[in-house]
């Protein structure tokens, strides 16, 4: 289907005829303002021998992305007529010719002299008809093979220098059926040529089968005339008068429309394309009608404000600017022309504020009108002169296109033979996305034609629905503010999360009691491992059996703060358990972090112990003075008997377990509060959704002060499984990781995907022990993938997700090999991962929005910040 247009008074359908009047009087005085000099009273004809032509303003843009990719098939205009009846073969090739003869675009090619880009008419063209032959093919395979060569000769590549630019087949596929093919190249024709083709064609054809003369009149000029003409008029103050207005209304930055991608944009455009069709139902078109003649609008203004509306909620922008094409005909001598007349007009649209769709409407009814009275300037003359930053990976000023379609179906009847609309070649993609609305008797008919290299088919299938559903919405409502718009379509409702479902929660034991169950039932096996040795169940019931015991020894009550000095070490996980087992709550501090980043932290959770482990180092003396006066022990080493006396305090659920800090990427370093339930949670659906068990072992590599250490240290207590902990100081030695999880036979590990990247570093053996791999903390990309599925070929990789403010993680997904981009998956039990929109209400698929975890298990809130507490923990 073309991208072309067939005139600007298509754009007011839908309206009365005083209305249409009173627009174009509008129009009128506009244009009287701007214009500085009226152009001639007609367009000349050249004197003979006035050679060379130059191309004209649109010509020109063409012949330069033609020169940048020779022989792009994106420009072609190829076409297909079904002719049903008897075919005079030596009368359509004839008509056709003749055509040929009349136009002088068809028989034009081009060539540069003297550095610049002229048209070359040849005196005489004779283009041959081709008859590939069908009918021998049994039935069934036919239409297949049609469609078949169709798809390739449409698609072929022009040659603009050595022409011609226009080539014909015929398909026989069938004695009464054949497959008119017509292709011509974008630069010497556009939407409203191919109706001037028609008609001559039916015309013509009519004619020369009766053996009657051409009954077609002389042109009056020809497209070379046009070109020389418009070089000439546009300049000087005719062209300051255009150029005034378009600055002012593409002036200032142009960010690009940034619609979300189903695959990375390639650093050069491309122009694979897929179509997709869908109806506007009668009674909503019916709606759109009346609320565009209330709105003293046309239908045009009404779906291209719409259209607009979606495109913003999809982005997250703005400022949205929609290309849209204009005929460029509106002198009379250029009607019965063949040519590239076309024109494109930047309409841009400020949504900001959140007007109601009847305030954007009147806002694109007056960017329209506008547009339409200096429409003069080629598209390619704004270029020049606005000097958009290029990207080479898409158009400039805008990367979407509108077009409302009001042209004639193909098909009609002549003498013997019917004709109807063929199989046409699959649409090249000159934009991200180009949709076209067309105007029927009752319904509207969409044909969203998309860049296959950027967009996949469900996505845009739910992009139309999307676009009915907006439309269905402001024709019932037109009050209703951009931002209430719902995209969540009926298909949607079905895939995500309902936010109104009910979340049970449910009760779990503690992970400290969990672990003293196991411990008692196994204390000699192996627990834990570092460098310095092993650890068994025992040890780690006793060591931190002590450790509790001396925490209330000094006076620690239930849920109160105790800081453990940190250091990668089998040990850390005696102190957490400790901690624990005492009814309090521990915050890690990490040696790595700045001196004065620790004691601010103490200062804000006044901690009411602290606690130091084997190996963690000297304290820095901005430490020690936070920690002044208050009481402090140490984890004591393994091979101590177990006291049977040692307290396991029973806690609530609820009650505060520990308190980690985000990382103050956005301000300064929240405290986080987290309880026991969220912990437990994980711990248990970890468990049972990985199989997780006593033959598993785990590597502890995530940061001493982030929340996912709890996920390290307790999976493996929780399941009963090993936890091996690595050197820290050898870990970023290329190659040494991988060989350390290959000797310790690691089973399962949590990793970012930088510390993906430093376990495949150097030349090593595939990990084969490895059996899960689990990656959050920072996105997750195909390379990464990629370099993980060689380093560990076995592996189940999946994509975790979460936050400081939700304990662990929330989200997963596991990780196809196909993936380009890796989604954030869907929630653990009893979790909602939503995505709402600017209004709070639920984003349709696709749409920009803001992640919202919907569940009964987060955090408790932020430290000591009530405020901050109740704008992000919002009650479900």
């Amino acid at each position: 289907m073309s991208s072309d247009p067939v005139s600007p008074q298509d754009r007011l359908a839908g309206l009365s005829r005083e209305q249409r009047a009173l627009l174009f009087e509008q129009i009128r005085r506009r244009t009287e303002k701007e214009r500085a000099a009226a152009p001639p009273a007609g367009i000349p004809r050249r004197p003979p021998g006035h050679e060379p032509l130059p191309l004209s303003l649109a010509q020109e843009r063409l012949w330069f992305l033609d020169r940048m990719q020779p022989g792009n098939p994106a420009f072609n205009m190829g076409s297909a007529l079904r002719l049903r009846g008897w075919l005079d073969t030596r009368a359509l090739e004839r008509a056709l010719n003749e055509i040929v003869h009349r136009h002088e675009a068809m028989r034009t090619s081009f060539r540069e002299v003297d550095g610049s880009a002229v048209q070359w008419i040849a005196p005489s063209l004779w283009i041959p008809l081709p008859l590939i032959d069908l009918a021998s093919l049994p039935e069934t395979a036919r239409e297949p093979a049609a469609g078949r060569i169709t798809q390739v000769l449409l698609a072929a590549s022009f040659d603009l220098v050595i022409g011609p630019l226009v080539r014909t087949s015929l398909l026989r596929l069938a004695p009464d059926l054949h497959l008119f093919l017509l292709d011509v190249h974008h630069i010497v024709t556009d939407g409203w040529s191919a109706g001037v083709m028609n008609r001559e064609l039916i015309a013509l054809y009519e004619a020369f089968a009766a053996g009657e003369p051409s009954p077609l009149p002389p042109l009056p000029i020809q497209y070379g005339d046009f070109a020389r003409w418009q070089r000439e008029w546009l300049r000087g103050e005719t062209l300051e008068a255009q150029l005034s207005y378009w600055r002012g209304k593409l002036g200032g930055a142009l960010a690009p429309l940034d619609l979300p991608t189903d695959r990375p944009r390639p650093p050069f455009q491309t122009f694979r394309g897929g179509s997709l069709p869908l109806s506007i139902p009668a009674a909503t078109a019916s709606a759109l009608r009346r609320l565009s003649q209330e709105a003293r609008a046309s239908l045009f203004m009404t779906l291209l404000a719409a259209f607009q509306v979606l495109l913003s909620r999809l982005s997250g922008q703005d400022d949205i600017v929609v290309g849209s094409p204009v005929a460029g005909r509106h002198r009379a001598e250029t009607e019965p022309l063949i040519g590239f007349f076309l024109n494109n007009l930047a309409l841009r649209t400020d949504l900001a504020g959140n007007p109601s769709f009847r305030e954007l409407l009147l806002q694109v009814r007056e960017t329209t009108l506008g547009a339409f009275a200096h429409q003069d300037i080629p598209f390619e003359a704004l270029l020049v002169e606005l000097k958009p930053e290029r990207d080479l990976s898409r158009t400039p000023i805008f990367q979407v296109f509108f077009n409302m379609l009001n042209l004639p179906p193909e098909r009609g009847r002549l003498p013997a033979l019917e004709i109807e609309a063929g199989p046409g070649a699959e649409p090249e993609s000159k934009f991200d996305l180009t949709l076209y609305a067309t105007e029927l008797e009752e319904e509207i008919f969409l044909l969203l034609v998309y860049n296959a290299d950027l967009f996949e088919a469900p996505r845009m299938t739910e992009l139309l629905r999307q676009y009915q559903a907006v439309l269905a919405a402001v024709a019932g409502e037109p009050g209703l503010r951009v931002e209430d718009l719902s995209l969540v379509t009926p298909e949607a409702v079905a895939i995500l999360p309902d936010p109104a479902r009910p979340l049970p929660v449910e009760g779990s034991e503690a992970v400290h009691q969990r672990f003293l169950a196991r411990a008692r039932r196994h204390p000699d096996r192996p627990a834990a491992a570092d460098i310095h040795g092993v650890w068994t169940w025992g040890d780690l019931d006793a060591a931190s059996g002590r450790l509790a015991k001396r925490l209330l020894a000094a006076g620690l009550g239930p849920a109160e703060p105790v800081a453990v000095w940190a250091y990668r070490a089998a040990p850390l996980a005696a102190a957490l358990l400790g901690v624990l087992r005492a009814g309090a709550a521990f915050v890690v501090l990490d040696p790595a972090y700045p001196p004065a980043r620790l004691a601010a932290l103490l200062s804000r959770v006044r901690p009411r112990a602290w606690v130091e482990i084997p190996g963690a180092g000297p304290i820095p003396a901005e430490v020690e003075s936070a920690l002044a006066g208050v009481p402090r022990s140490r984890v004591d080493g393994p091979g101590l008997p177990v006291d049977a006396g040692a307290p396991c305090v029973t806690v609530h659920p609820d009650a505060p377990a520990w308190i980690a800090f985000t990382s103050g990427s956005t301000g300064e370093p929240k405290g986080v509060v987290g309880s026991h339930r969220p912990l437990s949670h994980f711990l248990d659906w970890h468990e049972r959704t990985f199989g997780l068990g006593e033959g598993d072992r785990f590597s502890l590599l995530s940061g001493l002060a982030h929340d996912p250490l709890l996920r390290d240290i307790f999976t493996p207590l929780w399941v009963g499984g090993e936890l091996r902990v690595p050197v820290p100081e050898r870990m970023g030695e290329p190659g040494w990781l991988a060989g350390w999880f290959a000797r310790e036979g690691i089973t399962v590990t949590h990793l970012t995907p930088a510390m993906a990247r430093l376990l495949a570093m150097g030349e090593t053996e595939p990990l084969t022990t490895l059996r899960l791999v689990c990656s959050g903390g920072d996105a997750l990309t195909s390379d990464d993938v990629a370099r993980l599925r060689r380093t560990a070929p076995r592996a189940r990789l999946v994509n975790f997700y979460g936050a400081t403010e939700t304990p662990q993680a929330m989200g997963w997904k596991s990780v196809e090999a196909a993936e380009r981009r890796i989604p954030l998956g869907r929630g653990i039990d009893g979790v909602d991962l939503l995505v709402l929109g600017r209004s709070g209400r639920p984003a349709g698929i696709g749409e920009l929005g803001e992640i919202s975890i919907r569940t009964p298990y987060l955090a408790l809130g932020y430290l000591d910040d009530p405020a901050g507490t109740a704008e992000r923990f919002v009650p479900a």
